[in-house]
């Protein structure tokens, strides 16, 4: 397959399967309230499916060594925990609407992670946060109340969006050319890789925190789950595989396009009510992160 067929199929799937996640996730979260073990189940799922494929000799499986899986992966994987369990905590304590708007400062987290790694973000990009920050304030202000952003469900959106942009600058360092002929570590193996840790290290605290609270969840509701974890998996390796493609920039600049995407799908398929103060202000918001990706 083309390059370019294969980047429209991964664009696609990417969009596709994110939307869905968005939209399953927050259903099940409606019936059965208890975020950790919903999203440890989730990645869960998403071991479920890739290790068929692994063990079915249809992907060939990555040659690593378990020393360097815990040295490499393990704080990538430690931060992709936080990450996914704070972003379907705030999604069960807000909509995901809010959620996603919230998540639209990962420019803001990523300009503070590179520059905690030594890294000089042009002036032009610099200056595209303005309307970032400033659509997310217009966004998350009620009339009478100070901000939603001091809410929990937007803190949680918060560390995980700041989880999730040190976790991608650890992942890019990780996903060299040796580690792909000689590890078998290409963009859907790493990702996978990655599912497998996270998964282990989310286990404690979710079943500290909820415990089985899941094992009396009706039939509909359990398949829900399973397939909104699916979803999550494979929307995240075909991000992977897009970032292969493209690269950081174009890769960012569709990664705004995909969270127009997804609210959309929060106001179409699950009923999310929008004021036109919100929707004002992610609008600024999502033209503030293209404007960012394009200046970078």
């Amino acid at each position: 397959m083309r390059d370019g067929a294969r980047l429209v199929l991964c664009l696609f799937g990417w969009y596709a399967c994110s939307a869905l996640f968005n939209v399953w996730n927050k259903e099940v979260l409606r019936s059965q309230p208890f975020p950790w073990a919903v999203s440890w189940c989730q990645l869960l799922a998403g071991v479920a499916s890739v290790a068929p494929f692994w063990v079915l000799g249809l992907r060939a499986p990555p040659r690593v060594e378990a020393r360097w899986v815990a040295r490499k992966f393990g704080p990538i994987a430690g931060l992709h925990s936080i990450a996914h369990a704070a972003q379907v905590v705030g999604m069960g304590l807000g909509s995901v609407f809010m959620a996603h708007v919230v998540k639209a400062t990962e420019p803001v987290a990523g300009t503070i992670v590179g520059i905690a790694r030594g890294k000089r973000t042009p002036w032009k990009a610099t200056a595209a946060l303005v309307p970032v920050v400033a659509g997310i304030s217009i966004a998350a202000s009620k009339p009478g109340v100070s901000t939603e952003l001091i809410s929990a469900a937007s803190i949680a959106s918060l560390a995980s969006t700041v989880s999730g942009a040190v976790a991608k600058a650890l992942a890019k360092a990780v996903m060299t050319p040796q580690a792909k002929t000689e590890m078998r570590l290409d963009p859907g193996n790493t990702y996978a890789l990655l599912t497998c840790c996270s998964c282990l290290l989310l286990a404690p605290p979710a079943w500290l925190v909820d415990g089985a609270a899941l094992s009396r969840a009706p039939p509909e509701i359990a398949l829900k789950l399973f397939l909104s974890g699916a979803a999550y998996y494979a929307s995240n390796e075909f991000s992977f595989r897009v970032l292969d493609l493209l690269g950081p920039v174009p890769q960012a600049v569709a990664n705004s396009a995909k969270r127009v995407f997804i609210l959309l799908a929060a106001i179409l398929l699950l009923g999310e009510a929008v004021t036109p103060r919100k929707a004002i202000g992610s609008s600024i918001a999502l033209l503030g992160v293209l404007a960012y990706s394009l200046s970078k």
